[in-house]
């Protein structure tokens, strides 16, 4: 788990999106923008992490 708020948050929507779309529940135009914001939100927090601004103490 991220302690970085910022990490956190990104990382919590990211796992949003991948039980949005394991469900089946949106149609392929849904799947393709969860699929390019969850893309987006993993760069940023690449980028965070680059950076040396983010801290992560746990990953499960």
């Amino acid at each position: 788990m991220a302690k970085d708020p910022d990490i956190h948050d990104r990382l919590s929507r990211v796992e949003e999106i991948i039980e949005q779309l394991d469900t089946d529940e949106c149609n392929l135009d849904e799947g393709t923008a969860l699929n390019e914001e969850g893309q987006q939100l993993l760069d940023e927090v690449r980028s965070l992490l680059d950076d040396g601004s983010g801290d992560i103490v746990e990953i499960e």
